[in-house]
Order: C-alpha cells, then structure tokens, then sequence
C-alpha cells in the first residue's frame, strides 16, 4: 500500500468501524418531594406520646429549667431501675445527664424516692405483661402479680409536691392488679381535690376509664375517654364524630383527623362533621377545620374554588398551633397556583423564603413543600397559560433554592429541570421569553437571585434548537454570539460529542440485541481534527448552504449532491452527531424520580405531558425513514456517472464506484490512493 486513502477518506470511511459502548448521559431526573400539607406524615402521636411531652415539661418546671428535656426523657423513661439505682443515691456513678446531675447535687430524696417506686411497679408491669409470664403457683390459673406494697406506699406518701404523681402510680399499681372496682373507688377519693387541667388526674382518668371498659360500662368508659382527649381509646363506631360532640376542643381530635387524611372515605365522613363545628359560635379553633374541609374538597372532591374559600376563610381564623397555620398558608399557595392566581405569589415565597433558612431545623421540610408547590401545581398551569417565562424563572427558582440559600456560586443549569422546560420550548418561543425574563418586575428580580440568565446560556439553547428545528437563519444568529470561552465550559465539549464529523456517512447504529427485540446505539470514535468550537455554528452555515444549493443549484446534479449532504447532516445532528441538536442522551427513570406518591398515577403525563422527550418526539425510526427516503431522492436526481460516482463515495460504497463508474474521476482517486483495491472487490 502506497499510503492511507487520506483522511478525508480513511478517517471518514473507517472510524465507523470502531464501535465503543454507548454512553448514557442524560439530565438527572428531579425528584417531586409530597411532603405533609395537612396529612400527617412518618409515626403517629398516640395519646401517651400527648402525656409523654406534658409529663417531661412538668418534670422540668418542678426541678430546674436548665435541665434539657432529652436528658428528663432518659431518666424518666428509657433508663431501667438498675441504672437509675447506679446515677444516683451514696455514690452514683459518673454520667452526663443534667437531671442525674440535678438529683445528686441537690440530695433531692423526694424525686429519687419516687422515680425509684414508679421504675419498681413498671418492672412488675412488664413482668406480668411479658407473655413468658407464668404464675408462681401450679395451683393459680391467673398471677395478676403483688402491688400491695407499692399502692400502700403511695397512699401513705407525705410529699405535697408529689402527692398528684403518688396518687397516679397508685392507680395504675390497682389497674395492673386488676382490682378495677377499688381503682374506680380511688381514683374518685384521690383525685377529687385536684382541678381538671392536672396532668396527673387526666392521666389517671384514663386508667379509671379502662376500668370501666373491662366492667363493661363501654359508653361510660368512651365518655371518660372523650373528655380526656384520648380518641384512640374509643370503642364506638365514629369515634370522630363522638369526640366532636363530647370535647370538640381537644387538640387530640384534629390530630387523629390528620393521621388518617390518606384515607378517601374517612376523610369525606368527616368533612359533615367539620360542616357542623364551624356552624357553632363556642369552637375556638376554627381555622382547624376551614383548613380540613380546603384539603378535603381539593385532593377528594376536586372542588379547588371551594378549597379556596375554605382556606382563605381559615387563615382568618385562630388555628390549634401555629404550625397547622404555617401548614394552612402553604397550601394556600397550592390552591392559588391551581387557580393560577399570582398577586400573593411574591409575598408568599418570601414568606415560605425565611422557612427555609440554614439555621432552622425545618429547612429541608419547608424546601420540600417549596418545591411541591412549583413542581406539582405552579409550573403546569403557568405552562398552560403560555407563560413561559413566570414559569422558567420560578422553576430554575426551585431547583436552586438550596444552593441560594448556601451562597454557593454555581446554579445547577444543565441538569435541572428548568432546563428541561426550555428545551421543551421552540426557538422563537424561548428568544421571546428570554427578553421577558431579563424585565425588572419585582417578581422576576426576586427570583433572577437563584436562576441564570447570562446571554451565552441563552444564545447557546436558542441557537441550538433552531438547529433542531433547521432554522439556519435563526441558529446563526444566536450561536455566532456565543463565545469560545463559554463553548469550552460545556461538557458536551469536555466529552468531545462535537468533535464527530456531522458529514459523514455513518452505517446504521442500531441494533437489535438477542431475543428480545433491544435495540441499542453504538458511537463512532470521535474525528481526530474535527474543531468543536464553534461546531454548531459551522454546521448551521453548511446546512444553510446545501439547503440554498437544493434549491438555486445550477444543474440537477449539483441539486442532488447537495440534497444528499443535506440528509446526511440532518440525520447525524439528531443521531450520531446527536450534541448538535441536544444535550445529553440516554436514559432515566421517567421526567421523575422517583415516582411521584400521588393518588395520580399518570401525573407525569398528565402534568408534564409537555416537556420534550427526543424519543417520542422525533426517535431514530423515523429519523432513519427520512434519511433513507432522501438518500433514494436525492440519488434519483443525478444525471451524470460523475456524479453518482461521487454520492456512491460519501455514502462509503466504494465498490460500487469502482465496479459501476471505473472511468470518473472518483474511481482514479480510489485506485492512485491505494495499490491493493482490487482486493477488497
């Protein structure tokens, strides 16, 4: 062999031949957090868990306020009497709970004395509970264990201060031995002189409650229950709308409500009982259910103008905490979106804004709740209004809100989802929204802080899908504004996606993979002295001139030979030269990921149906039929064998040349290129 046919020729007709792997770049799938709104989310709060954060504040309040609930917690709680007997008393071991600490320091005998007797019954609680429990006696048919001592000590007690707790541990000492009628006896002695709002009685009531319950007395026992706020512990068929009739104030009651707001049926059995409260002047929370029955109508009834009037109403009123208000507000903003009303939307993000701020603990939630709002509610209707820039701009507002918040200096841009939504849009679509976005209204310059809006990042994606939609004029316009420095940031550059010829004739990439119908793409090398900068704008001006050679050629073969380059180039630009037209390629998991936990299956296609998917949209089947019907076209339109020798060579048919046209200059070329052609015949 003389030499290599060159590189216009080899380089072009053998790099296809060296198949590497494809690679599987593609933008990152966001994830659509449903945090709480009104549901509850994680584990529910039983009526022990009510007395639990009560007892632990009141434990405080009667040692010291210096002393952390989390330690009160261990003590009281979690530590055996074992290790209670080792941290406090003559000589306690070393430890850093503050309220051990406290015990020892202050010789507080009356605390000590106490938690000591409450951890010795709960020991023999759990010993007669534990279903390895056998009774002592072969002759016992029930061990209901031995409590006298305990309920004696308790009654015989002189701490004033701790007479309330002694009192309680006594009726639950008499509730373990099951001596229910004495516990009902007692606890109507003990605790008659204290008032109502006692922790200790209201505790204890409960225990009476139960009593009652085991003696069957249910309806006096589901009273009892009802006035202690304990609505886990009703046995009636609608325990909701029986706590809303005997203690509609109860904090409990709202709560249990929205343990179970995942529950379509429930959830709309309650909203006639919300119905009726309202209509009562003595309910003090009535933000409580105004926000219910927004909830209700909007995610069950799909009455979202109803649930506006409800949750304006409700931020009206007084809410059980201020939490369920900050809750209420939030969902405002999802209601309003669904009615795609912007005039609060300002205040709210700012609002929802100082939510999210690094130092409070629930930043991350209210980040999450952030995002729902945009994602689930704001971009989709924005989207459908035509108002692509509001939505651009709030989306990329989402997707950035962290790194905002951070003051870290890079927006996340080509991997966001706002990114998705532009390339989603057309060229004169996008240039239109751009000038929108740079205007200085107070909403777009609040939400500019967290988005990018610099003139390369938009020339660039406006260039490129002019491109895309072969609108040459339009793409050179754009993309002879971008700049060298910024080309070579892009990791489509970094990956050298640009540096494949777009004029080469590449063989067919798809292949089907065993049994199984798979197909898969294969990449050529990249072209070893193919310039990536500024390739998308050299590729534009080529098409641009093979498309006015279609038209205004000379000669039929000049036509053809160009209509030729033209579909050669049309479908490399959306297959092997893929970064023409498009950024990444590849797979994930749906436009979401994971997948959204909304009633609504299908919400990616029904909210998101808009966003530009290649495959669906254009897909190499048919980029592959054009091409192809093209090819066949354009070849049709040669006259001369100079001319069809030259397509048979840029479409890699280099036998065909020499066999059909061996007298064209082509022909020569092959054959003074190399001496052993004849062989490859």
């Amino acid at each position: 062999m003389k030499s290599n046919i060159s590189s216009r020729l080899l380089v072009n007709l053998l790099l296809p031949c060296t198949i590497l792997p494809a690679i599987a770049c593609g933008p990152f799938s966001p994830i659509i957090p449903t945090p709480e709104f009104f549901a509850l989310s994680g584990t529910h709060k039983s009526m022990s868990c009510y007395n639990r954060n009560e007892n632990l504040r009141l434990w405080q309040s009667q040692t010291s306020a210096r002393i952390p609930l989390r330690d009160i917690e261990e003590a009281v709680y979690h530590d055996s009497r074992a290790r209670f007997d080792e941290c406090t008393g003559d000589h306690p071991d070393k430890t850093s709970n503050l309220f051990y600490t406290y015990i020892n320091n202050t010789a507080d005998e009356e605390v000590r004395e106490f938690l000591r007797t409450a951890k010795i019954l709960e020991e023999r609680r759990e010993k007669i509970n534990s279903p390895w429990y056998y009774p002592s006696s072969r002759n016992s048919t029930r061990e209901t264990g031995d409590f006298n001592d305990i309920i004696n000590l308790c009654n015989s007690n002189n701490s004033s201060r701790l007479n309330d707790r002694y009192a309680l541990q006594a009726v639950r000492a008499l509730f373990a031995s099951r001596q229910y009628d004495r516990c009902i006896e007692y606890y109507d002695s003990a605790f008659r002189k204290f008032p109502h709002r006692n922790l200790m009685k209201r505790m204890a009531q409960r225990y009476a409650a139960g009593c009652w319950s085991r003696l069957g007395h249910t309806k006096r026992a589901d009273s009892i229950f009802a006035v202690s706020g304990d609505i886990w512990s009703i046995t009636g068929d609608n325990p909701v709308k029986y706590m809303a009739r005997h203690n509609p104030s109860a904090p409990q009651l709202i709560e249990y409500i929205r343990s179970n707001a995942s529950d379509t049926a429930f959830m709309k059995s309650v909203m006639p009982v919300a119905e009726q409260l309202l209509k009562k002047s003595s309910i003090p929370c009535k933000g409580d259910w105004e926000f219910l029955l927004a909830y209700c109508n909007n995610e069950y009834c799909g009455k979202t103008t109803t649930a506006r009037g409800h949750i304006y109403r409700a931020l009206q009123q007084k809410f059980s905490t201020d939490k369920l208000k900050d809750l209420a507000r939030a969902y405002k903003m999802k209601l309003d979106a669904r009615s795609g009303r912007l005039g609060s939307l300002l205040s709210d993000l700012k609002w929802i804004e100082q939510k999210t701020d690094v130092f409070n603990p629930d930043a991350n939630e209210w980040i999450r709740r952030m995002r729902n709002i945009i994602y689930v509610d704001w971009i989709p209707r924005l989207w459908n209004q035509n108002d692509f820039s509001t939505a651009i701009l709030l989306c990329a507002y989402a997707d950035n809100l962290e790194t905002f918040q951070k003051r870290q200096p890079r927006c996340i841009d080509y991997s966001s989802l706002s990114f998705q939504l532009m390339g989603s849009l057309s060229s004169a679509r996008l240039a239109t929204a751009y000038q929108q976005i740079k205007s200085d209204t107070p909403l777009y310059s609040f939400l500019r802080r967290a988005a990018r809006t610099d003139n390369d990042y938009y020339n660039e994606l406006i260039g490129t899908l002019a491109l895309r939609e072969e609108n040459y004029d339009r793409a050179i316009s754009y993309l002879s504004n971008v700049s060298p420095g910024y080309q070579l940031s892009m990791n489509i550059v970094k990956g050298r996606y640009l540096s494949r010829d777009p004029f080469t004739a590449y063989p067919t990439r798809w292949e089907v993979v065993s049994d199984y119908d798979i197909e898969y793409e294969s990449i050529a090398a990249p072209h070893p002295q193919q310039s990536q900068i500024n390739a998308k704008l050299n590729f534009a001006h080529r098409m641009r001139s093979y498309r006015h050679a279609i038209k205004h050629g000379s000669t039929s073969d000049e036509r053809g030979l160009a209509r030729l380059m033209y579909a050669i180039g049309l479908r490399n630009s959306l297959e092997e030269c893929w970064a023409l037209t498009q950024y990444w390629r590849g797979s994930c998991t749906g436009i979401f990921y994971p997948a959204l936990q909304y009633r609504d299956n299908d919400f990616a296609d029904n909210r998101y149906g808009f966003v530009y998917d290649y495959e669906k949209s254009i897909g190499h089947r048919h980029t592959e039929e054009v091409y192809n019907r093209e090819v066949a076209a354009a070849t049709a339109m040669l006259k001369t064998d100079e001319a069809r020798a030259k397509a048979a060579y840029i479409l890699g048919n280099l036998k065909t040349v020499i066999r059909n046209y061996p007298s064209t200059s082509t022909a020569a070329f092959i054959k003074t290129s190399c001496d052993n052609w004849q062989s490859w015949l």
